[in-house]
């Protein structure tokens, strides 16, 4: 009987094992998901000062800057608010972080949809 016991509950614990394991998987299967379909855009209070100099910083220490350079494929239109979304995206899918002060998470692609026409 104690046996038995033992077996059962030595199964019941790898079964909860496993389910534990799968469904972090799931959760961070969702979590790759949602960032995704994110982005890091410049918020509307953001000081220009401080986009500027979070742009320089990030194109010139770690990130590929190039789609916002002249000819790239996020150049137009051509103004301090897109390329500094641009670039704290790339930021945020980077780090995972959206950088406080700056920017915020929107369901809008600020390469696809133009938010601050000049």
């Amino acid at each position: 009987m104690k046996l038995s016991l033992f077996i059962a509950s030595f199964h019941l614990g790898l079964l909860i094992s496993c389910i534990a394991a799968d469904s972090n998987d799931v959760v961070d299967a969702i979590e790759d998901q949602k960032q995704q379909k994110n982005w890091c855009v410049v918020i509307g209070s953001a000081s220009p000062a401080k986009l500027q100099s979070f742009v320089d910083t990030a194109c010139f220490d770690r990130l590929d800057c190039k789609p916002i350079r002249y000819g790239g494929s996020c150049f137009s239109p051509n103004t301090l608010q897109n390329h500094a979304s641009y670039v704290l995206n790339l930021f945020y899918r980077a780090s995972g972080i959206c950088t406080s002060g700056l920017g915020t998470i929107t369901p809008n692609d600020p390469c696809k949809l133009l938010l601050f026409n000049s």
